[in-house]
């Protein structure tokens, strides 16, 4: 077992819906381990920092929002209080399983320095059991399954090379592309499988494929790339976020 410590930086914006169903599974997956948990509120108005103050974590209420992507913001803020030697990213709507760290730490070594989970959807609504239907088309993805940054690991130190995250839609992705730059690999743990809680509408995954669509123009993905992509994976909408945060963009230089 490792004597490193494990800093997990888990975010939150009202999810007091799912805090009792994801931390204290947190808590059981880090037994053995040493660890702090940074538990990063951001600009909450339900119950949330209640319900989590029960359990041994760091609180961290975010009353602000200076960033564009609030959630990118959450992650830099966590990143900046961390203290260990991995960073571990665990969405407040994910639960994973007892064996988390076990497995996913060994995979860090040599050249790799983030290892994501398998994110499954969690089926118990219609529109749950919808997405969870359409998370096989990466199966069919000719470049494979990519990591998913809701259930992560990564090598801080890998991080503060990068100097943690930036202000882009789609965080997780982001670093991976910088830390591919400095010569590491991020890499997608398929043994290790978590559940996203999270109970999803036809309106949450719209802008869930639009919020892809910006990201991927953000990190420079080109239109081709992203046709493809939406063809392949069946998200004709991820175009259509592309094509919007270019034309922000634009709007922006003219600025």
């Amino acid at each position: 077992m490792s004597t490193s410590l494990i800093s997990v930086i888990c975010c939150a914006h009202n999810e007091d819906e799912y805090v009792d169903k994801s931390v204290p599974r947190i808590l059981s997956a880090l037994k053995g381990f040493h660890f702090e948990i940074i538990f990063v509120a951001d600009r909450c108005t339900d119950n949330t920092v209640d319900l989590v103050g029960k359990y041994n974590v760091k609180i961290i209420e975010k009353k602000w929002k200076k960033w564009k992507n609030s959630y990118a913001e959450s992650l830099q803020t966590g990143y900046r209080k961390a203290k260990g030697t991995y960073v571990g990213i665990i969405d407040a709507d994910i639960a994973v399983p007892l064996d988390f760290f076990r497995e996913l730490l060994p995979m860090i070594k040599k050249d790799v320095a983030s290892v994501a989970a398998q994110v499954v959807t969690y089926s118990d609504t219609f529109w749950n059991r919808v997405f969870y239907a359409w998370e096989k088309t990466y199966n069919i993805a000719p470049l494979g399954r990519e990591p998913r940054g809701a259930a992560r690991l990564v090598l801080k130190s890998a991080l503060d090379e990068i100097n943690g995250f930036r202000d882009v839609p789609t965080p997780d992705t982001d670093i991976d592309v910088r830390l591919a730059k400095k010569g590491y690999k991020s890499v997608a743990g398929s043994t290790v499988k978590v559940y996203h809680l999270r109970r999803l509408s036809l309106g949450k995954m719209v802008g869930g494929q639009i919020n892809s669509g910006r990201g991927r123009y953000a990190l420079g993905v080109g239109l081709a790339r992203t046709i493809g992509h939406s063809i392949f994976r069946f998200r004709p909408l991820v175009i259509c976020g592309w094509l919007l945060e270019r034309q922000r963009s634009s709007l922006r230089t003219k600025k």
